[in-house]
C-alpha cells in the first residue's frame, strides 16, 4: 500500500503538479491548506484521494492530532515566501526558516520523512557560465548574499538539516531550477515567456537561464515519496541557455520576432544602483515596467546545475525545452490563463 503525501503549498503552481501526479500515480495526498475555501482547489476537476488539512505552517500542533494523518510517510515542504526583493527580507527569511523548521517537527511527530523544496540558486548560480554545480556543490553565499531569498532557503536547508539530524528525522532537499509549464495560476515562473508574447521585452541581459519542465519534476517528485531510501539531495537539472538564446526560443516558439537590445552586466548594475536610490531616497513605488533591482543582478548571472543519481533514482527524463517552451506558450494564450488573469485584476 502506497503512503500518504501531506504536502505544503499544494496551491502552487508545482503544487498543482504535484497534487495532479499523485492523482496518476495512485498516491493518496493530504494538503496542508490555510483557508478551508481553497481545498478542493477551484482549478481541479477532481483531487481523487486527496484531501485538504485545514492548518498554519507556524503551528502544527493546532493540527497534528487530527484523524487520517496516522500513514503519513513524506511531509514535503513546497510552500514559501518567493519575492526577489530586498523589500520585506525580513519577513521572507523569517517565513522560509520558520516554517521549515516547523515541518522537520511535524515530520517527527508523524514518523516520517521530511523533503525540503529548495531552489537551484543556493548553489548553482555563477559569474561566468562554465561552471556546474552537482549534489556535492557548496553554498553560494559570496554571489548571492545581496539577495534575501536564496539567502533564506540557504539557511532553511543549514538549520532544517541541523533540526533533522538532532531529531533523526531522515530529510531530502530538493533543488530545482526555473520551472516552465502549462498552469501557472499566478504567472510568476512564467514571466520571462509571458515578457515575449506580450512584447514587454526592452532589453535582454548579459546573463544565463536554466529551466526544466514543471511536469517531469512534479512526477518525479511523487516518485521520491514512495523510496525506501532517497539520497539527502536531488538536482532537477534541465536546459542552460543565455538569455538572449532563451528569450529567441521563446520567440521562435510563439512567432514573436525578439528584437530587444542587449545590456551589459555594468549597465544592469547601473540601473540597479540607480533603482535602489530611487527607492530610498523618494520611498515611493517603482515603475511596473522597471524590474526590482534584485531581477537586474540576477539578470547578470549564470545558473548551472548538474545531477549525479535523480535520473537513475527518480526516472527522472525532462522533455525537449521546445515542447516546454510550446506548452507554457499555448497555456499562457488560452481560456483558462486568461480567465484566471482577469480574476486577478478584478481582485
Amino acid at each position: 500500500m502506497k503512503r500518504t503525501l501531506l504536502l505544503t503549498g499544494a496551491t502552487g503552481f508545482l503544487g498543482r503538479h504535484i497534487t495532479a501526479e499523485c492523482i496518476a500515480q495512485g498516491v493518496p495526498m493530504v494538503a496542508l491548506v490555510r483557508d478551508a475555501g481553497t481545498w478542493p482547489p477551484a482549478w481541479s476537476e477532481g483531487v481523487g484521494e486527496s484531501r485538504g488539512l485545514l492548518g498554519s505552517l507556524m503551528e502544527p500542533r493546532t493540527w497534528l492530532e487530527q484523524p487520517g494523518l496516522s500513514d503519513v510517510g513524506t511531509v514535503m515542504h513546497a510552500a514559501g515566501v518567493v519575492r526577489h526583493s530586498r523589500q520585506g527580507a525580513e519577513d521572507t527569511e523569517r517565513v522560509n526558516v520558520e516554517s521549515t523548521l516547523q515541518m522537520v517537527r511535524a515530520a517527527h511527530a508523524l514518523g516520517a520523512r521530511f523533503v525540503l523544496i529548495s531552489t537551484s540558486g543556493a548553489v548553482g548560480c555563477f559569474r561566468s557560465p562554465e561552471h556546474v554545480a552537482d549534489e556535492h556543490a557548496p553554498f553560494v553565499e559570496g554571489t548571492v548574499g545581496a539577495w534575501p531569498y536564496y539567502l533564506s532557503k540557504i539557511r532553511a536547508e543549514r538549520e532544517g538539516r541541523k533540526l533533522a539530524d538532532k531529531l533523526g528525522v531522515p530529510m531530502t532537499v530538493i533543488r530545482p531550477p526555473m520551472l516552465l509549464g502549462p498552469g501557472d495560476h499566478r504567472r510568476r515562473s512564467t514571466s520571462q515567456v509571458s515578457r515575449v508574447i506580450e512584447r514587454r521585452l526592452p532589453f535582454v541581459p548579459s546573463g544565463g537561464l536554466h529551466f526544466t519542465d514543471i511536469r517531469d519534476v512534479a512526477s518525479a517528485l511523487v516518485r521520491l515519496t514512495q523510496l525506501e531510501s532517497p539520497r539527502d539531495v536531488y538536482h532537477f537539472p534541465g536546459t542552460d541557455l543565455p538569455l538572449s538564446a532563451f528569450f529567441q526560443m521563446v520567440g521562435e516558439v510563439a512567432g514573436e520576432p525578439v528584437r530587444a537590445r542587449s545590456a551589459s552586466r555594468p549597465l544592469l548594475q547601473g540601473i540597479a544602483t540607480a533603482t535602489e536610490h530611487l527607492r530610498r531616497v523618494t520611498n515611493v513605488p517603482l515603475p511596473a515596467w522597471l524590474p526590482d533591482p534584485v531581477v537586474l543582478e540576477m539578470a547578470s548571472h549564470y545558473w548551472g546545475l548538474s545531477t549525479l543519481w535523480t535520473h537513475t533514482d527518480l526516472g527522472y527524463a525532462p522533455r525537449l525545452p521546445r515542447q516546454t517552451l510550446a506548452d507554457t506558450v499555448e497555456w499562457l494564450r488560452g481560456p483558462e490563463a486568461s480567465a484566471q488573469q482577469r480574476h486577478s485584476h478584478a481582485a
